[in-house]
């Protein structure tokens, strides 16, 4: 019997020891913070929790079903470095989804479970000391439409050539294109999740488990002058695009 219990115990010790940490921001009232990792560095899957606790004045998150993460790598070179994309363009930038369901009144409570080292191939074989980064939502950032700095300090380590994974390159290959009532994607080869959004931030199509070979169409007529986000994500990767319904 105790050896059965010795199995079990190290059993439980392997799962936890590869169990993704989470690292909260609770309570945001427009003050930046820092997140100390215990045991994650950048080649590591991370939960990052964003708590947005007055949803309009520090940073507006009302009725916003999602938020975007725009980041860089803290580096012997400075803070921000190897920044993927541009600020305006949302397209590169992590989606943190909505976990309390009620995006309408406080306190709205964002998530994401990604490896941020794959964002940084330019960086591979350097030493990674912590992750800067700020939310934005939807509308562009500036003002209440992001928030101050942040930063995550990891445990230092060499950006490993493995973490760098496909999921770039898959990323990379997406497009998406929405005519005479068409949506339109290509570039991806694995089963993945279709969400559309309007700028109010409420989800009008919402398709789940999507089994795409190279390219997907499916005809929505969505209501015409509008903007829509389309978020894609599968298990190692997620891309939102706009979209205009003409």
């Amino acid at each position: 019997m105790r050896k059965n219990y010795l199995i079990l115990l190290c059993l439980f010790l392997t799962v936890a020891s590869y169990a993704q940490e989470v690292l909260s921001i609770s309570g945001y009232n427009g003050a930046g913070s820092t997140i100390t990792a215990t045991t994650s560095t950048i080649n590591d899957e991370i939960t990052v929790r964003f708590e947005d606790s007055d949803i309009i004045n520090n940073f507006y998150t009302e009725n916003q079903t999602f938020i975007h993460m725009y980041l860089g790598l803290d580096t012997s070179s400075g803070s921000f470095q190897a920044v993927p994309g541009t600020f305006n363009d949302l397209s590169w930038q992590p989606v943190l989804n909505l976990t309390d369901g009620d995006a309408s009144t406080a306190t709205n409570t964002y998530e994401i479970t990604f490896t941020p080292g794959q964002l940084f191939p330019s960086l591979e074989n350097e030493t990674i000391f912590g992750i800067n980064f700020l939310f934005q939502n939807q509308f562009g950032g500036g003002g209440n439409n992001q928030t101050v700095d942040f930063y995550i300090d990891l445990v230092d380590a060499t950006l490993n050539s493995s973490t760098l994974s496909v999921g770039d390159a898959t990323k990379a290959q997406i497009q998406t294109t929405y005519n005479g009532g068409r949506l339109e994607i290509s570039g991806i080869n694995t089963t993945s999740n279709i969400s559309i959004y309007n700028l109010l931030g409420r989800k009008v199509v919402d398709l789940k488990n999507v089994a795409i070979n190279g390219t997907f169409s499916k005809y929505l007529d969505l209501p015409r002058n509008n903007i829509y986000i389309v978020k894609i994500s599968a298990a190692n990767f997620s891309k939102t695009f706009k979209i205009v319904a003409k």
